[in-house]
Order: structure tokens, then C-alpha cells, then sequence
């Protein structure tokens, strides 16, 4: 008799909420959702921001399509993302950057759509091979042009959008510095160090999943890892760096809570809940020290002198904030003129809350805290807690249970250094994951038969030699 590598019954009706949408659609779709905003400056540096103008529309505009013929229901949906979107329109009314409010708000609420139509559609499994697919496509392509800037062009080169001729400017201004064999830091498609690095522990979570899982190869599984890895240090990223700590952390307390039934768990939860309390406590009391020994200096690359100016705004609109904004604008005065370092305008708090807390004030911080909050909690769920079959009995442990914990925990640690967690690729990732966890936990759902092939060609025909 076969080996049945799944533990309960296989549906090919899950998910219920795909209408009329091909799996394949859906799964090209999130896919290409992930790799567009993950790529970054790559967009608009090689199309010019016209050219990006259109190809965002262009996948915006799919991505709506989908969601009008899955219709998916709304019932089963984090109320905290919708609350904080809604106070974000509200904003409108006292923004003092209203066109600036209405068109971010816009966007804004257009990827949480996205999001929903990708976590409506797709099974856990499907997410994971999305979310691994576009980060190695990122990655892979990322080193095919370093490697090509560094040794067919030999010089640094600026996005295709600028006209700087002979002026010297800021190493930040190129999209590529050539510095792929020279010892300096890569910026790959995303234009920017920090954010590959994010790319490539990203990726390292996928695909390592899908190898514990049974959904790729041990030799392939290696490969990749061997070029996250190699991305990590040539970006050498202290904020990804230390959320690859915490991830690993992470990973290492859930599959210990996991070895014990959950009527056994209270001791372990007051361990955790004790060592957390005091390496917050200790993080904060040498928060200098650590920042240098982190190489960003006692005031954290010029952020601390960031918080003070961005904190100089909150007291001026502590309760309702400034207006809803997301990324900030350069030609608005106010924030355009807030945070200079060496030549280079940055267009954000280098923190998602504190971002938060000075344009929507206490009331959005609190709302957005809850939306964080809920979801970390629900992909705690997801990791520890036991599944059942349809005669109750436990599941096996699903290795991708562990995928919205990971990521989860990487974008939060990523977000106290930088705001990226209120749009592009990061908004739209949490948004996914927070979604996907209120329509259903990893333990929870069916089994389907669009997950495709759980183990190898090479493996499963082993396994049907040694059944017969």
C-alpha cells in the first residue's frame, strides 16, 4: 500500500474563497506581487517612474481582479488592520499634507486589498512557495547585476531617472556602487544594503521551511542558503543581523514549548516570559553599547538625532498626528527639511511606531499596536499550537507553521530601525500573514491538492519502492 504522505483527507475545494480564479493565477499572482515590491528601486530605476507608474497600476489592477472574482467574504479578517486603515481616510480631515493623505491612503488600503485577494486564494503552502520564489528570484538577480556592474561597467551607476553629469553625490544616490569585489556593501535590485539583507533572510526562512517541510531538495535547499547567507555578509546589515538573532531565538522557544502538551506549557511560557522581560530591560539599559558593538555608533547612524526631530513633531500633535502618509513626501517642506545626514534627505522615522505615533497621533499608534500585536499573537498560535484530523487525533507537526512566526518576528525586529512595515513589500507581507492567520491557523487547514508534490520526484519514488 502507498505511503499517504498527508495526515488527513486531501480536498481539491480549499480554499473556499477562490471562485473563479485559477490556482495557478493566484499563485502567479502572489508571486509577482512579492518580487515587484521586494525588488524595490529596481522598478523605477531601470522604467523610470513613469514606467514604474504603469507596471504598479498594471499588478494593482490584477490583483483587484482577482479579488472581484474570488469574493472572498470578509467575515474571517483582522478587524485591527481595517480599524487602523479606517483612522488613517480619517486623517483626511485635519492632515495638514491632505492630497499627499488621500493618494497614500489610497495605495495604502489598495495592497491591503491585495493582500486579502493573495490570502483568500492561496493555501499556507502555496504562500510559502510565493514568498520563496520571489525572494530567490530577488536575490538571484540582485548578484547577476552587482556581478555585471562590477565587472562589465566597473563604475558606479545612478538610476536611469537622474541627470547628476559630473556632480559629485552622496554614495546612497546610485543604485549600484560596484562594490560587489571590493570589499563594500551590495545593494543588489532593492538599491539599498538593509533591504537585500531583508531579501536574503527572507528567503533563508522559505526556503528552509520548504526543505522541512518536504517541498524542496536538500542540494537545491543548500544552494540557496549558502547565497542568502553570502548576500547577509555582503550587505553586512546590522538591523537584519540581529533580526536573524531573534529569528533564531524564536525558532529555538517554539520547538522547545512544542515538546510538551499544552496542559504542561505554563512553567515554560513564565521561563520565556522572565528571560524576555530581562534582555528587554538589559537591550534598553545598554542600548548605546549595543548599538556600537551592532557598528551603528552609540546614536545608532544618525537615527537618535531622527527620533529627537520626529518626536519634535509629535508633541506638537500628540493625540491625532499630522495626517497619514506612509512613506514621506520630498517635496512637502516639513518633512522634507526634518532629516539630513551627509548630503542625503532620509523620507522616514527610521521607526514604523514612531512613524505612526506623528502622523496619526496616540489614538492610530494604539490601533496600529493592536494590529501588530494580534497578528504576532495569532502566528504564535500558528507555531505551537496542535492541530487535529477529522478523528481528532493530533496531526503531525507541519514544518510550515513556523513560516508566519519567523517572518513575523523579522519584520517587527527589521521595523524599530526602519519604517518599511507601513508600505511596500513589508506592508504588504504582514498584511498577508495577518490576513491569512484570521481566515485560518496552518493546523487548521484542509490539505488541498493545489499544494502540489510534498516531498521530491527522487524521494517519492523511493517511497514507493520501499511500500511495494
Amino acid at each position: 500500500m502507498p505511503v499517504n504522505t498527508y495526515p488527513d483527507s486531501v480536498t481539491n475545494s480549499w480554499p473556499l474563497a477562490r471562485g473563479t480564479v485559477p490556482e495557478r493565477e493566484a499563485f502567479a499572482l502572489g508571486a509577482t506581487v512579492l518580487f515587484v515590491l521586494f525588488a524595490g528601486d529596481a522598478v523605477p530605476n531601470t522604467l523610470t517612474w513613469v514606467g514604474a507608474g504603469i507596471l504598479w497600476a498594471a499588478v494593482a489592477a490584477w490583483g483587484i481582479s482577482v479579488l472581484v472574482r474570488a469574493r472572498p467574504p470578509m467575515v474571517r479578517t483582522p478587524r485591527s488592520l481595517w480599524f487602523f486603515l479606517a483612522w488613517c481616510l480619517l486623517s483626511v480631515v485635519w492632515s495638514h499634507w491632505r492630497p499627499a493623505t488621500i493618494a497614500s491612503i489610497t495605495v495604502q488600503v489598495i495592497c491591503a486589498a491585495i493582500a486579502f485577494a493573495i490570502a483568500s486564494t492561496l493555501t499556507w503552502r502555496r504562500i510559502l512557495d510565493a514568498v520563496s520564489l520571489a525572494m530567490r528570484w530577488v536575490l538571484m538577480l540582485s548578484l547577476v547585476f552587482e556581478a555585471f556592474v562590477a565587472v562589465v561597467v566597473r563604475h558606479p551607476i545612478a538610476p536611469i531617472w537622474t541627470h547628476y553629469g559630473d556632480a559629485k553625490i552622496p554614495d546612497a544616490f546610485y543604485f549600484s556602487r560596484a562594490e560587489l569585489f571590493t570589499g563594500g556593501r551590495i545593494q543588489g535590485l532593492p538599491g539599498n544594503a538593509n533591504l537585500l539583507a531583508m531579501v536574503a533572510l527572507l528567503a533563508a526562512i522559505a526556503v528552509a521551511v520548504q526543505f522541512a517541510e518536504g517541498r524542496m531538495g536538500r542540494n537545491r535547499t543548500i544552494g540557496w542558503l549558502v547565497v542568502a547567507v553570502a548576500v547577509l555578509l555582503l550587505t553586512r546589515s546590522s538591523t537584519v543581523l540581529a533580526a536573524a538573532l531573534v529569528v533564531v531565538v524564536a525558532l529555538v522557544v517554539t520547538l522547545w514549548i512544542r515538546r510538551v502538551p499544552t496542559e504542561r506549557r505554563t512553567p515554560r511560557y513564565l521561563v520565556v516570559l522572565v528571560a524576555a522581560v530581562v534582555v528587554a530591560v538589559v537591550g534598553f539599559l545598554a542600548r548605546g553599547t549595543v548599538s556600537e558593538l551592532l557598528g551603528k555608533g552609540a546614536d545608532a547612524t544618525g537615527r537618535g538625532e531622527i527620533w529627537q526631530r520626529v518626536l519634535g513633531l509629535v508633541d506638537q500633535h500628540p493625540v491625532v498626528g499630522w495626517g497619514w502618509i506612509g512613506y514621506w513626501w520630498p517635496d512637502i517642506p516639513t518633512l522634507a527639511d526634518l532629516a539630513h545626514r551627509k548630503g542625503v534627505t532620509y523620507l522616514q522615522a527610521h521607526d514604523a511606531y514612531l512613524d505612526v505615533w506623528m502622523q496619526t497621533g496616540i489614538i492610530g499608534l494604539l490601533l496600529f499596536a493592536l494590529y501588530v500585536v494580534t497578528t504576532l499573537n495569532r502566528s504564535w498560535s500558528s507555531a505551537t499550537r496542535i492541530g487535529y484530523d477529522q478523528t481528532l487525533s493530533p496531526r503531525a507537526f507541519d514544518p510550515v507553521s513556523l513560516l508566519p512566526l519567523l517572518v513575523v518576528v523579522a519584520l517587527l525586529v527589521q521595523s524599530v530601525a526602519e519604517s518599511r512595515l507601513l508600505y511596500q513589500g513589508n506592508w504588504v507581507l504582514f498584511a498577508l500573514i495577518a490576513i491569512k492567520t484570521r481566515i485560518v491557523l496552518v493546523g487548521e487547514e484542509p490539505r488541498s491538492t493545489g499544494d502540489g508534490p510534498r516531498t521530491p520526484p527522487a524521494k517519492r519514488e523511493f517511497r514507493r519502492a520501499v511500500s511495494r
